[in-house]
């Protein structure tokens, strides 16, 4: 497991290079468990996010959420047996 973290890691150096960082090159990848179960992930390029998503945990969608035109849901559900995958 440690082989493929430094492989990761130096793989992710040389993708990195020093002109991006130079250039001020901004990329942030944010994950995050909400108190209700929900896990949203963002990802933010030259502050500014470019993609929301949200795992919800059943097939009930939020209402108070401020969810923007960026944000994918996913909603896991089981209707007449079967389990069903809501993306929208």
């Amino acid at each position: 497991m440690r082989k493929v973290i430094c492989i990761l890691l130096v793989l992710l150096s040389f993708m990195w290079p020093g002109q991006a960082a130079a250039s001020g090159f901004k990329m942030n990848i944010q994950v995050m468990r909400q108190d209700d179960g929900t896990t949203c992930g963002e990802l933010w390029y030259n502050d500014k996010v470019v993609w929301r998503l949200s795992i919800l945990t059943d097939g009930a969608k939020p209402v108070s959420g401020s969810h923007t035109a960026t944000t994918t849901l996913i909603a896991p559900d089981i209707i007449n047996g079967m389990f069903l995958i809501k993306i929208q």
